[in-house]
């Protein structure tokens, strides 16, 4: 009854261990993609902007037509479509990186048996309660307020 508990226990562990990983994966990957959107735009307005308020030669027609570009660029979504795929990847796919090592022990959690599988459970047990004394409590971490005090 014991065993089977552990068994299913270290497999709980190792989806919510997935979980979470993927969960923060997704979540840098929308902010992100939202940073390359705000990014995007703002350096595209500029240029645009900036090709509205130049003519190379006194054209009323030319004038016009360098402000109807100028508001449908502002206006169009295109270049916000392509650069949330960019930035969603971009932030997806590093934090996946940083997290490597707790989604591989989660993963080795999940697809090992026995002898494997409890090495595994508590590896992935140490290491959360080492990421959660550094990452949540601060124990160990370095301070980015240059003072002796944690943050």
């Amino acid at each position: 009854m014991l065993e089977q508990a552990l068994k299913y226990g270290i497999k709980a562990a190792g989806a919510v261990g997935v979980g979470m990983v993927l969960y923060d994966a997704h979540k840098e990957g929308v902010r992100k993609a939202d940073i390359e959107v705000r990014k995007g735009n703002a350096n595209a307005a500029l240029d645009w902007y900036d090709n509205s308020r130049n003519l190379t030669s006194p054209s009323r027609i030319n004038m016009r037509l360098k402000d109807k570009l100028f508001n449908w660029e502002i206006t169009h979504n295109l270049r916000a479509f392509v650069n949330t795929g960019i930035g969603y990847v971009k932030g997806f796919a590093g934090m996946l990186t940083e997290d490597v090592i707790p989604m591989g022990l989660s993963i080795a959690a999940i697809a090992t048996k026995g002898t494997a599988a409890k090495v595994t459970g508590a590896a992935l047990g140490a290491y959360s309660v080492f990421a959660f004394a550094k990452n949540v409590l601060g124990i160990g971490a370095e301070t980015k307020n240059f003072s002796d005090k944690p943050i």
